[in-house]
């Protein structure tokens, strides 16, 4: 009983931008369709977790200055290709505030090709991902709530191989400001 009454509190004063008017489909990415999980952001970690535990998932969890980092990988096959996508999930009390998806297309001569592809693919669900445009390699849209992009760009240091790679985030810096002060906090401590 704590536990909700804590969590109501905490969204409606923590998180404000969790129940502001703005349009659902504002803050949330949609690949579905291409193999890549859609998360909603405002969702728990516990339900999370739960759904986890039933795809068999393993998951790696760490407390980075505040935020819980949870990463994992899948394989999917996306234009008839088996590919892996990396996730990377971050919860601030127990709110997912944040996710990317990183997906190694191979060699830069044919990226941009195979990018193209799936950006067909993608426009193909009508009035979802409406920031995404064809023939750019860099799409991203920012609002109150969020900002969100899907690029491609070099998977390496050498840019011999390139990835795709999206993510959604809220914006609110009060989201944010804790995880700095104990980034600071850890660096003064350092120099003790």
């Amino acid at each position: 009983m704590k536990l909700k009454i804590i969590i109501i509190v905490l969204s409606l004063f923590c998180f404000p931008i969790i129940s502001q008017n703005i349009k659902q489909d504002s803050c949330q990415l949609f690949f579905k369709e291409i193999g890549i999980r859609d998360f909603t952001l405002g969702s728990n970690y516990s339900e999370f977790k739960k759904e986890s535990k039933l795809a068999e998932r393993n998951f790696k969890k760490e407390d980075v200055y505040g935020i819980e980092i949870v990463t994992f990988s899948e394989n999917i096959i996306l234009l008839k290709e088996k590919k892996t996508v990396e996730y990377n999930l971050k919860f601030k009390n127990n709110i997912l505030i944040d996710y990317t998806f990183r997906v190694n297309i191979g060699n830069y001569k044919k990226s941009m090709a195979y990018y193209e592809k799936v950006l067909v693919l993608l426009s193909k669900n009508k009035n979802k991902n409406n920031f995404i445009k064809n023939g750019r390699i860099n799409n991203m849209e920012t609002n109150k709530i969020c900002e969100k992009f899907f690029r491609l760009v070099p998977n390496d240091s050498n840019y011999l191989e390139e990835c795709f790679y999206g993510s959604i985030s809220f914006t609110d810096p009060k989201l944010w400001e804790q995880q700095m002060f104990e980034y600071i906090k850890s660096i003064e401590k350092g120099k003790n």
